[in-house]
């Protein structure tokens, strides 16, 4: 079994690091997931730095993809140590499951610093196709089109996303980018996770054994 400490949308808050030591002894966190959004449109350095300070306080490995809001040379640094891992589209086997992530967001208003057009998310899901369902976790900053992504009456997800969680999918989904959502469902036999964002408390304590798979939802201000 292993256990998964699941975090996205960070935005530079690592003074809310501390409150997670007792949760990675208390439940025996095996590795740290991160979505992405690292930082708010700070430079590389501080997206390196947030995940250092990640480490120093979790001690244990860490594998992550950039947001939108991360600086583009992040994507280029494939390992920041030999215990954080930059997965996107750079699979990395844990535990005999791959993870399997895509940084950046699809196109937005906003003209974030990553984003992709539906034929570039194409391009660049197309390798997850190879990895058994059974056995590939997705990490992906952007959510998928129609799967906790509803903004103003609009499904503001991948549609290329949508389309391999139909041909293909995977045992566990994991997403971030939109503040608006904190919770998980089950599409097509794949469970898919936003834990909410991080600068506001939440995160996702996943526990993954063979194909079952068992998620919580919590939030660092709301311990009961």
């Amino acid at each position: 079994m292993t256990h998964l400490l699941v975090l996205t949308d960070i935005h530079g808050q690592t003074r809310y690091f501390k409150l997670l030591e007792d949760i990675v002894h208390k439940h025996l966190i095996d590795l740290v997931v991160v979505a992405g959004d690292l930082t708010y449109f700070r430079g590389v350095n501080s997206a390196v730095n947030v995940l250092k300070k990640l480490y120093n306080v979790v001690q244990k490995p860490i594998l992550f993809v950039p947001g939108n809001c991360d600086s583009p040379d992040l994507l280029n640094i494939k390992k920041v140590s030999e215990n954080i891992l930059n997965i996107h589209i750079n699979p990395v086997v844990f535990h005999n499951k791959v993870y399997y992530g895509i940084g950046g967001s699809n196109i937005t208003p906003f003209s974030t610093w990553i984003e992709w057009s539906e034929e570039e998310i194409d391009k660049l899901v197309s390798k997850a196709y190879n990895i058994s369902k059974d056995d590939l976790i997705m990490v992906t900053h952007v959510p998928i089109n129609g799967v906790m992504d509803e903004i103003n009456c609009e499904n503001v997800g991948s549609i290329v996303l949508k389309r391999f969680l139909e041909k293909h999918g995977a045992l566990l989904w994991i997403t971030g980018h939109l503040h608006e959502y904190s919770g998980y469902t089950i599409v097509h036999g794949t469970y898919i996770v936003n834990p909410g964002p991080f600068m506001r408390g939440y995160y996702a304590l996943i526990q993954v054994e063979d194909t079952s798979v068992k998620i919580s939802i919590n939030n660092l201000f709301n311990q009961s």
